[in-house]
């Protein structure tokens, strides 16, 4: 005859547990597929639709949103403590690579706590990555809105305006999205 456990607080571990992994699949999943309109709880990123973005380069030159007119950009909002982010900079930058020769901008927007961390960050990448044409990285001098995920990728039209809002792992619809924008 088969063993069974029938201690209870042995079944009321597994079902917590078996709970609490169901509930972490489907956030996972939530963030994934995390699409929202470019004005939803963006304020303090797009006014109007618009990009606002108070932020500085590594140098301390104030930036401008100036500086991607006429460009479709990708503008990602990361901080070097957030693994999903890092790992997503090699393919951001690979398809930067790609539309070389288009007017597309990939704006790196760093969110980190304390500039060092970031300015670490961009010695180290300097050292073993040349700096691309359409490459402008700037670090955020507010913080984003209460409840944002990083990485947070925003699509922006050649007028500067917001078009989409991706929360989470970067979405292939990210790129789909500067294709049918680029000329």
């Amino acid at each position: 005859m088969p063993h069974t456990f029938t201690a209870p607080w042995l079944r009321l571990a597994l079902t917590g547990l078996l709970a609490f992994a169901c509930s972490l699949g489907m956030a996972f999943n939530a963030a994934a597929q995390s699409t929202t309109p470019a004005a939803a709880g963006s304020t303090a990123i797009a006014n109007g639709n618009r990009l606002q973005l108070p932020a500085v380069y590594a140098n301390g030159q104030r930036f401008s949103t100036q500086a991607l007119d006429g460009t479709v950009t990708v503008a990602f909002f990361w901080n070097t403590d957030c693994a999903v982010c890092r790992d997503s900079l090699p393919e951001l930058r690979a398809n930067l690579n790609g539309w070389k020769n288009k007017p597309f901008s990939l704006l790196l927007v760093n969110l980190d706590r304390k500039a060092s961390d970031w300015q670490t960050y961009e010695k180290l990448v300097g050292q073993t990555q040349m700096n691309a044409k359409g490459l402008l990285s700037v670090r955020m001098e507010e913080e984003l809105p209460a409840g944002t995920r990083l990485p947070l990728t925003l699509l922006i039209d050649s007028k500067g305006r917001v078009l989409q809002r991706f929360e989470g792992r970067l979405a292939p619809e990210v790129w789909d999205g500067v294709a049918d924008l680029l000329p």
